[in-house]
């Protein structure tokens, strides 16, 4: 946890405000004046001081749990004091209405849908915040009562926004042969780089073992993002992996699993990544010592982030030639897939951390098996066996 959000878990709530500030955490100075404008849109009191301390929290919450920048956690504390001073209600007050409202006056002054979604999102991602700090919530709703904090959270709220006169682009699954369709791609692009001793070496290394962790573990894209090099281990049945051959993740609910390499070739890319290629982004000391036992850096030398992930799984599919529109999660899709193939869909949903097997069923692309469509293989079977041949 980081400092931030764990100096947020502490804050007192009192109405005596520091002179001179209306924020209590020193780390929050740079929004202090949407926090004024905030404290004084509701006369201060009471509702102007519990109101600072969420936003003090969401933007804690935002750095810490997400690993956004500080102008990324400052643009969403800035969507949320813009909601507050359309609206003009404190957040334990919020409906449903308040949001619909507010929507429609976006649409009316012309913004694109992308930053309409951007503002909803940031909007319930504040009421998520409140929410997982159960503490400060509880402290909040018993000096409110009647205040709800699930009103805006709820998943009905997306129809609100739902589409913004524009429809999201389709994510699609790809197929195996799409998948080392790019790792050819990376197979080239690097042999390129080091013949011209370009600097994009190191990037496409790494994007090439994020893109093989996520094919090789089925990991959800957060997991990858906490991957520490301490949690892989050694795996008795496979000696040949060493080090490398277990993976340990805490995933939802903090639910703990433990992965072997499941998918062939994998083991050689990891090996590589870790002993020649992840020291490279240590050597220059840039980076922080609560990151440096992160499995993958971004380019500024820190934890990698989630948007950072999903930047580079699409660029680089995009790059090999690939024309679906590929996320992380699609990836995810891939390696379920070949799990209940190959292993049944029970095993599969055990290496997936879910708790119902009905949920990994879901995640089972047609496209992606290696079995194809079992009707159309039975059939062939048939006529194979007769020896009589097909159209």
């Amino acid at each position: 946890m980081s400092a931030a959000k764990r100096e947020s878990n502490v804050v007192q709530m009192q109405v005596t405000l520091p002179e001179g500030r209306v924020g209590h955490l020193a780390f929050t100075e740079d929004i202090e004046s949407y926090l004024r404008r905030a404290h004084n849109l509701f006369g201060g009191g009471l509702d102007g001081a519990d109101t600072v301390v969420l936003l003090e929290m969401f933007f804690a919450y935002k750095l810490g749990s997400d690993g956004n920048s500080p102008g990324s956690g400052k643009q969403a504390v800035v969507a949320v004091v813009s909601f507050l001073e359309h609206c003009k209600t404190t957040p334990w007050l919020w409906q449903p209405q308040h949001l619909q409202h507010y929507i429609a006056s976006l649409k009316t002054q012309g913004l694109a849908a992308a930053t309409i979604r951007g503002r909803h999102h940031y909007i319930k991602d504040f009421c998520l915040s409140i929410l997982a700090d159960r503490p400060v919530a509880n402290k909040i709703l018993s000096r409110h009562p009647g205040g709800n904090f699930q009103q805006i959270a709820d998943d009905k709220s997306r129809a609100l926004v739902r589409g913004a006169r524009q429809r999201k682009k389709k994510l699609t699954c790809p197929t195996p042969n799409e998948v080392q369709q790019v790792f050819k791609w990376f197979e080239a692009e690097i042999l390129e780089a080091i013949e011209i001793n370009s600097k994009s070496l190191y990037p496409l290394l790494r994007d090439r073992a994020v893109i093989t962790m996520f094919y090789a573990y089925g990991l959800r894209k957060d997991e990858l993002r906490r991957v520490d090099l301490t949690d892989f281990d050694f795996d008795p049945e496979c000696p040949q992996y060493q080090n490398f051959g277990l993976l340990h993740v805490i995933g939802k609910g903090k639910k703990q699993r433990t992965l072997p390499i499941l998918v062939p070739g994998m083991y050689e890319f990891v090996k590589h990544y870790v002993e020649v290629i992840r020291p490279h982004w240590l050597s220059n000391g840039g980076v922080p010592p609560e990151d440096r036992s992160a499995m993958f850096f971004s380019d500024c030398r820190k934890r990698i982030s989630k948007t950072a992930i999903e930047r580079a799984v699409k660029l680089r599919f995009r790059q090999a030639g690939v024309t679906r529109n590929v996320s992380p999660h699609r990836l995810r899709d891939v390696f379920l897939t070949a799990m209940t193939d190959t292993l049944g869909l029970s095993s599969a949903s055990d290496l997936a951390g879910h708790s119902m097997a009905t949920t990994t069923e879901g995640y089972y692309r047609k496209a992606s098996s290696i079995k194809g469509d079992p009707i159309k293989q039975h059939v062939n079977r048939l006529y194979k066996n007769r020896g009589d041949a097909t159209d």
